[in-house]
């Protein structure tokens, strides 16, 4: 049996992960949970471990930490990291530590297990599958060995073609800009299968990025499927959500020319997400007058500017939440909100939570 190890701060987390996947049916053993990298350290010195979860965000010693230092202790250790981030830098940083997959936990009642199960334990071991029994995998279920095919090519894999993807990918003009769609998609294409998991972990991070450049879009629609990670099946879903948001886009009835400089507004703001960003910069970087400008945005993203800026700033708010220790006061300030009190109202329409409850229940931090 493969032995693992659960590492979290939540001890409710670390529950939910011991009845909430199959593990005994893919041959994998939980050996042991920790409440923090000292105590998973601990027990690793103790206890043969071939398969580590851990949460990257803990107190003292952070899941990047961990990873480093058991990788010292064990070298042919596999690690899975768990985060509440969808953040392709958070996850490509552990990628590059030597993780070989990734579970959004906040999306654990969304996965489809057994596909979570094979792609996490086939970066390990090639000979994982879905059709195999428990019963059938006696054979295959030993410890993982650095002699074992291993999982060092997908993480060493994670270099120009990932980044190339979250770059053509880091905004919304890819919906109508041809040629920078056209080398998305042979990008995506060109991933490979052992990619798989970086792949996806780009297109998460893109996709949460969409949705603040273009926010009155149907977006719960769309995160009804899940995204793919095999690179042909993202290249077609790929294909099916740039036609859905131009038919959106172009219900406006602008020109072309309109559409893709109100586009290429709306990834400008999102660069400068923060706050300080102002309508007539705006408008003279897309060679809009101002009236105009402003007209065109409202009809085109069903937004004014100043609602759209505020939602962009409150997103970027949600991340300095779950990044930093700045009090809610000095985030709002920082996202350009004088009054705190507002940004609190308007944080709260956004992601029905208040910035305190937010950092709670995804950090444990108040």
């Amino acid at each position: 049996m493969i032995q693992a190890l659960i590492v979290d701060d939540e001890s409710l987390v670390r529950k939910g992960m011991r009845l909430f996947f199959p593990w005994e049916k893919y041959g994998v053993q939980i050996a042991g949970e920790a409440a923090n990298g000292e105590k998973a350290l601990a027990f690793i010195r103790r206890q043969p471990v071939q398969l580590l979860l851990t949460d990257i965000t803990m107190p003292g010693m952070s899941g990047m930490e961990l990873i480093k230092r058991a990788k010292e202790l064990a070298p042919a250790i596999s690690v899975v990291i768990l985060t509440c981030h969808q953040d392709f830098d958070f996850i490509q940083e552990a990628l590059r530590l030597g993780a070989v997959d990734y579970i959004v936990k906040t999306q654990l009642e969304e996965l489809d297990l057994d596909e979570t199960m094979t792609r996490m334990l086939r970066a390990v071991r090639p000979d994982v599958s879905t059709a195999e029994t428990a019963g059938g995998r006696e054979a295959a279920a030993g410890p993982i060995s650095s002699a074992a095919p291993s999982a060092a090519p997908s993480a060493a894999s994670n270099g120009a073609q990932i980044r190339g993807i979250a770059e053509l990918a880091a905004g919304a003009l890819w919906t109508l800009d041809d040629g920078r769609f056209a080398a998305l998609q042979e990008k995506v294409r060109g991933a490979s299968s052992r990619e798989a998991a970086e792949l996806h972990g780009a297109l998460v991070s893109a996709f949460a990025r969409w949705r603040e450049c273009l926010p009155m879009y149907d977006w719960e629609r769309e995160a009804a499927q899940r995204i793919p990670a095999e690179p042909q099946d993202a290249a077609a879903w790929l294909l099916g959500l740039r036609g859905r948001l131009q038919l959106w886009l172009r219900r406006s009835h602008y020109s072309e020319d309109v559409l893709l400089a109100i586009v290429k507004a709306a990834d400008l703001i999102a660069e400068r997400r923060s706050g300080g960003v102002k309508q007539s910069e705006i408008s003279q970087a897309v060679n809009l007058s101002k009236s105009y400008f402003s007209t065109s945005f409202r009809d085109i993203m069903r937004l004014t500017f100043t609602q759209y800026v505020q939602y962009v700033s409150v997103y970027a708010a949600r991340d300095m939440l779950l990044l930093t220790n700045h009090p809610v006061y000095l985030i709002a300030e920082r996202c350009g909100f004088a009054d705190q009190r507002y940004f609190s109202k308007m944080f709260k329409e956004l992601t029905g939570l208040l910035p305190s409850e937010y950092r709670q229940r995804h950090t444990g931090r108040v």
